[in-house]
């Protein structure tokens, strides 16, 4: 089920709460996650980075999750997240910052996944419920924290986008086609992906070079260009999910009919069982 985000308001939701995801379904479609330049160098061990293109335009960098549109190989059927390390994207899930206009003025606004089974009208602390707000309308110690995450990294994207934007005015960027042999030719490949071009990165001047560096631009370029060889996972875990078709071997028929037929030295005509002899 798609996710629908809804703001929370501290009069209408004050008594309302949330429980915590048990696992990770709600990302099982994600074939991949927005990134954060922060996130460099925990990611780089586990993922293949790339761009893609976003929907208002421009890039985004991404950690690759799958192979497929819609397949996130990551996440298995138990909902167990596969890789040590796990996005920032989902982990302050099932909530998310919103924009908002107020008197004319862009706000943002905590949202709520309403579509995401979590919310409870009516929070049982008992079952590890909590509630968004207090009694006063405050927010609550847990929700605060989440708050205080999601505007850091929200500060964090305005960051990673000037990078990714300073990389792109580079013209630092190329279409990348996944270099996988499909084993199942029936099912898309995930397209739409972006690359580093080695070859003018290294003729960038020096000072070229450097205002990369001053963006964390160069940075992105260097881990994307470094984590490929992750595409090993990803192959194994997609060839596991859809194996190459196994295709039905012809019989091999005898060279001549003299095999078909054998003597033996009693002249009894015997029928061979097709067993190679020494």
């Amino acid at each position: 089920m798609p996710h629908q985000y809804s703001p929370l308001d501290s009069t209408q939701h004050r008594r309302h709460g949330w429980k915590r995801a048990p696992d990770f379904r709600f990302a099982e479609t994600d074939v991949v996650a927005p990134l954060l330049v922060t996130e460099i160098p925990h990611a780089l061990a586990f993922y293949v980075l790339c761009l893609a293109a976003r929907t208002a335009g421009g890039y985004q960098l991404v950690a690759l999750q799958g192979l497929r549109p819609g397949e996130n190989l990551l996440v298995d059927s138990a909902g167990r997240w596969l890789r040590e390390y796990i996005p920032s994207h989902y982990r302050a899930y099932p909530f998310r910052i919103l924009q908002g206009q107020q008197d004319g003025q862009t706000v943002h606004l905590l949202g709520f996944d309403q579509n995401s089974g979590l919310y409870c009208q009516h929070p049982d602390p008992e079952k590890a419920e909590e509630r968004f707000f207090d009694d006063e309308g405050e927010l609550q110690p847990l929700t605060r924290q989440v708050v205080a995450f999601l505007q850091a990294s929200t500060k964090s994207e305005q960051h990673t986008q000037r990078a990714v934007d300073a990389l792109a005015a580079a013209e630092l960027l190329e279409p990348w086609p996944l270099p996988i042999e499909d084993p199942d030719p029936t099912r898309t490949l995930l397209t739409g992906l972006y690359r580093i071009k080695q070859g003018a990165l290294s003729t960038l001047d020096a000072t070229a070079l450097h205002q990369l560096h001053d963006t964390g631009a160069l940075a992105i370029a260097y881990a994307q260009m470094f984590c490929q060889p992750r595409l090993g996972l990803l192959r194994h875990l997609d060839a596991l999910k859809h194996p190459k078709p196994v295709v039905p071997q012809a019989d091999t028929l005898p060279a001549s009919g003299e095999s078909l037929v054998g003597g033996n030295s009693g002249g009894t005509l015997q029928v061979s069982d097709g067993s190679k002899q020494d």
